[in-house]
């Protein structure tokens, strides 16, 4: 079992923030990490990278997310999971914003469908994954991630970014530009006392030690977002963000006896390609219903034009 305080890193905005107060987890419930002892990104380095604000009933929550294809988002399931009604908060509930690593200057779409994994488990979490079909979008800014397939050993760099809380302090605003910094994958009799079932991050999850780099971490409002493995220039996703504490289940970010988990991308490649298929075929026969649908409206109007000039 989990400490019992690590939860999602999810960020939650309640509907009282319009008088200025705001609440925050890093556990499972819509509860985003934010980057701490990072950098900004420059223009351009994670066109991949969208930002996800969702709707609930007493406020919003704010996560990030990955495009995978021009027309799907990859993401954490904690941060579109309602606790209450143990399902999916419906895609309309959901905005995603993609194409700037600023938040304000982002186009806005919003979601048609949802599909977490079949086997989330929202108590620890475990399967912590789940993908967004959006409208497709085609702007030179925005551009899919390919999946990284490579190993990840203990001392593996990665890249993790976010526009997650840069500060434990809870008076600290969210940034509103894209933030990046550098984490180390954790050793396995370090990681399996965070992690009982943790045999390596080539796993279904992927375990990170913040004594491996001091200071640097993700935290909450990051939920769902890409971390990357750069080879020889190019960024690959490798993991989605999912939570963190150290041993004695304290949450706060950036802790040197930290750990931070990470859903390991690559190795849910068949629940990828599933819902990448299923989505397909749907939007296939939308499309050949929209088609059928115009003939029959064109031979309508053929039959009335000609009846009126009869």
């Amino acid at each position: 079992m989990l400490p019992s305080l690590a939860l999602p890193l999810f960020f939650c905005i309640a509907t009282a923030a319009a008088q200025g107060s705001t609440t925050s987890t890093r556990n499972l419930t819509a509860s985003n990490e934010r980057i701490i002892g990072g950098v900004a990104s420059s223009p351009g380095d994670f066109p991949s990278a969208v930002s996800l604000v969702i709707r609930m009933t007493n406020g919003v929550g704010i996560c990030g997310g990955t495009l995978i294809t021009n027309s799907l988002v990859l993401t954490a399931a904690h941060c579109v999971y309602n606790y209450a009604t143990e399902s999916a908060w419906p895609a309309r509930n959901m905005r995603i914003g993609y194409g700037d690593n600023l938040v304000d200057r982002q186009s806005i779409t919003e979601g048609l469908s949802v599909h977490i994994h079949p086997q989330f488990d929202p108590s620890e979490p475990r399967n912590d994954i789940a993908l967004i079909a959006i409208p497709p979008v085609h702007e030179d800014n925005a551009v899919p991630a390919q999946i990284f397939s490579g190993s990840l050993p203990p001392g593996y760099h990665l890249t993790a970014v976010g526009w997650g809380k840069t500060s434990n302090d809870p008076e600290v605003s969210l940034p509103n530009a894209l933030r990046q910094t550098d984490i180390v994958v954790g050793y396995k009799d370090s990681c399996s006392q965070f992690i009982p079932s943790y045999v390596s991050s080539d796993g279904p999850q992927i375990c990170t030690e913040n004594r491996l780099n001091r200071g640097s971490d993700t935290c909450q409002a990051d939920s769902g977002t890409g971390v990357f493995a750069v080879v020889r220039g190019r960024s690959y996703l490798a993991g989605l963000t999912s939570y963190g504490a150290n041993l004695a289940g304290d949450p706060a970010c950036a802790l040197d006896d930290g750990f931070a988990v990470y859903t390991h991308v690559a190795y849910y490649r068949d629940f990828i390609d599933h819902v990448t298929a299923l989505v397909a075929r749907r939007r296939r026969r939308h499309r050949s219903h929209r088609g059928k649908d115009d003939l029959a409206r064109h031979a309508k109007d053929m039959y009335v034009a000609n009846r009126l000039s009869a």
